[in-house]
């Protein structure tokens, strides 16, 4: 669950290493079939299916992540897991857009613009208070 204090190596052990291991032979394998759909008749390149498959097992893994945070069973995981790996960059935009509406960013990771307009928003409602009271 997104409350729980549980490290890497502890999450590791809950779906197992080989729980791990197929869900990142699942996004290489959606890798490869994106690849292969994608090909429309030009002549496939190893250097063209390798690019596919690191991408697809970065997102594949990624989300992974994100759904065991948000206790999501197994199977769904997978499923989803083979989704977004397949979608590529694409699901990146996505779990990007989910975590910033499902999930509380600490003001340490918050840089430039948006820390500047939340201390200016705070700075003048602090001051709007103070001119009503």
């Amino acid at each position: 669950m997104p409350n729980d204090s549980l490290s890497l190596l502890q999450r590791l052990q809950e779906y197992g290493l080989l729980g791990y291991a197929w869900l990142l032979l699942l996004s290489l394998w959606a890798g490869t079939v994106r690849y292969i759909t994608s090909l429309n008749g030009s002549k496939p390149t190893f250097y063209g299916w390798m690019t596919e498959n690191i991408v697809s097992g970065f997102v594949g893994v990624l989300t992974a992540m994100i759904c065991q945070y948000y206790g999501v069973d197994y199977l769904l995981t997978a499923a989803i897991t083979g989704i977004s790996a397949h979608n590529g960059t694409r699901s990146l935009y996505i779990l990007g857009q989910l975590l910033k509406k499902n999930t509380p960013i600490p003001d340490q990771l918050m840089f430039g613009q948006a820390k500047l307009k939340k201390e200016n928003t705070k700075t003048k409602t602090k001051s709007d208070n103070n001119i009503n009271s």
